[in-house]
């Protein structure tokens, strides 16, 4: 019996744009802290090809299942001995990716343990454990590691469902408050440039009351928070998660800087067995149908996927086996990764469940495919008008993982069968200009929402230093978008250009762009034309803040500022 066969037609346009760009910041990573430094010396060709704007780590001090080789802190004669070389080697080697590290400190030594607790459980006086990081902190930048985040703790309101019995921290919703108001004021004081937060929940829609507990803490007290964090399993309930997530941020003007991260996520609800269907080419087409649902939710700043790297111990839900085999998600993740970040459109005429995504570049045209459907579906596909020399082909199914390229001229209209939870990636390329420089390093990228669940939208490209804006259907609320630059050269240049879909010059609107360095500050405002600036005293001193507002442009307005 042949499997009934169903048909798409779908059309890329790529002289018009779409909202949401294929941002490369957005999709980031999560390792679980059991997962040791020689997994990632062995993993590193992956890490590379991927190159998640960050990979987060809870990374497990004390808890002796983690199995670090080496005792985190011991008494001395001047008070505590500290020994943090396993996780600066796994930082360093991120670094040198250009990957930034995102720690979770958790748990607890045994040196600040309640009498007669464990690992999860802090002593009442949390004063050593808080000291404990602090001197991480203070120390990691002299050691050879920039850390790109810092978060308090990991899933404190996680019990077990069947005993009550507390998962990953002993205490309840006050003593985390506690924990965090302490540690959250040592880690800023230590280290007053790198992005602090918390309290990464388990289950928002177990213990929604954490959050405004947590959000009048800080606000009362002014604390130090720059992103919010919490952990969603599952593709059916994370709107309604992500939805009260934004609300009460929403509904917390004073908090308008404060970032949204997802930083545990995955499509499939938790049961990771060797071998389970995460393993398979179905994941793949979820994640990828996910990131297109996840780009269009821009008050989500951050979704770091969970996880990159198998760790065991009965989750092997990594894109890399524990054997160090990859997966096919890891194909379909790494294509993301590397699709151009400008965003064509892209019409689909078919049953549910089949997508995709599709991104221009000069010279290279990228469309990412995915049926999951309940059946077979033949896929007829034009690429529209474009110039192109050669075409690859990559599928992920069954019988294909992804690695395998199939090499051939470039043509327009394309046929593919794709099996129910296949991929089809297509790449498209020709004749392209020199690649653009960065103006400098990246080394923090800030937002401002004026609205949480608007579908306008801000992201920078950091391989090219070029910010991206855009009104969407919701002209008042685009995000203002800041980034902090090191190593700049003798000037920068900024270009900056205002237009709708079809690329013609939007004549409403006003696109800023303030740059703050240490002697000089100054404000441009950029026309509706193609607008450039040559600013030689700021990159002089090195470090610049650049800051982009998009303010009364129309929907449906697209803005670009580059800096070079």
């Amino acid at each position: 019996m042949k499997t009934p066969v169903t048909t798409a037609t779908v059309r890329v346009r790529p002289g018009r744009r779409a909202d949401h760009p294929l941002s490369k910041a957005k999709f980031a990573a999560f390792n679980s802290g059991i997962v040791h430094a020689a997994t990632y010396r062995r993993d590193l060709e992956a890490l590379r090809a991927a190159r998640p704007e960050s990979v987060r780590i809870d990374i497990g001090w004390g808890a002796e299942w983690i199995g670090h080789e080496r005792t985190i802190s011991e008494p001395s004669a001047d008070g505590f001995r500290y020994d943090f070389s396993e996780l600066d080697e796994i930082g360093a080697l991120l670094n040198d990716l250009g990957i930034r590290p995102c720690w979770s400190y958790c748990y607890v030594p045994s040196p600040y343990q309640l009498r007669g607790g464990d690992w999860r459980d802090l002593a009442e006086d949390d004063g050593g454990w808080v000291d404990m990081i602090s001197a991480y902190v203070e120390g990691a930048r002299d050691r050879g590691v920039t850390v790109g985040y810092h978060e308090v703790y990991n899933e404190p309101d996680l019990r077990d469902e069947r005993t009550g019995e507390a998962v990953f921290f002993g205490g309840d919703l006050d003593d985390y408050l506690g924990l965090y108001r302490s540690a959250a004021t040592a880690i800023r004081k230590a280290d007053p440039d790198t992005p602090v937060g918390g309290p990464a929940l388990a289950s928002v829609l177990a213990n929604e009351h954490w959050i405004p507990a947590f959000l009048d803490l800080v606000t009362t007290e002014n604390l130090p928070l720059d992103f919010f964090s919490f952990h969603h399993y599952g593709t059916h309930s994370v709107g309604t998660a992500l939805d009260k997530v934004l609300g009460h941020l929403e509904s917390r003007p004073e908090l308008a800087d404060v970032e949204i991260h997802l930083n545990e996520y995955n499509s499939y609800p938790v049961d990771y067995p060797l071998g389970g269907l995460q393993d398979t080419h179905h994941l793949a087409a979820a994640m990828l149908a996910d990131f297109a649902t996840l780009l269009a939710t821009p008050g989500l700043t951050k979704v770091s996927w969970a996880q990159f790297l198998d760790s065991g111990h009965g989750n092997y839900s990594g894109m890399v086996d524990i054997d160090g085999r990859p997966k096919p998600i890891l194909s379909a993740y790494v294509f993301y990764q590397t699709m151009p970040v400008d965003r064509c459109v892209l019409e689909l005429d078919g049953p549910d469940g089949v997508g995709g995504l599709a991104g221009i570049a000069d010279g290279r045209l990228a469309v990412a495919l995915w049926n999951r459907s309940s059946r077979r579906a033949e896929l007829r596909l034009d690429t529209g008008d474009g110039r192109y020399d050669a075409a690859v082909v990559r599928r992920i199914d069954a019988e294909h993982d992804g690695t395998e390229a199939e090499r051939s001229p470039a043509e327009r209209h394309w046929t593919f069968d794709v099996p129910r939870g296949g991929v089809v990636l297509l790449e498209l390329t020709g004749p392209a200009g020199d690649p653009a420089r960065p103006a400098g390093t990246v080394r923090k990228v800030r937002h401002r929402y004026t609205g949480r669940r608007t579908s306008a939208w801000a992201d920078l490209d950091e391989a090219t230093t070029t910010f991206r804006l855009g009104t969407a259907s919701d002209p008042q609320a685009v995000p203002v978008i800041a980034a902090d630059l090191t190593n700049c050269g003798p000037s920068i240049t900024v270009t900056g250009r205002l237009t709708d879909a079809d690329g013609s010059a939007v004549t409403q609107g006003s696109l800023t762009v303030r740059l703050d360095g240490p002697m000089t500050s100054q404000e441009l405002e950029l026309g509706p034309d193609l607008a450039t600036a040559d600013l030689a005293s700021f990159g002089a001193a090195g470090d610049v803040r650049v800051t982009v507002a998009l303010r009364g442009a129309p929907a449906h307005t697209f803005a670009v500022v580059e800096l070079g």
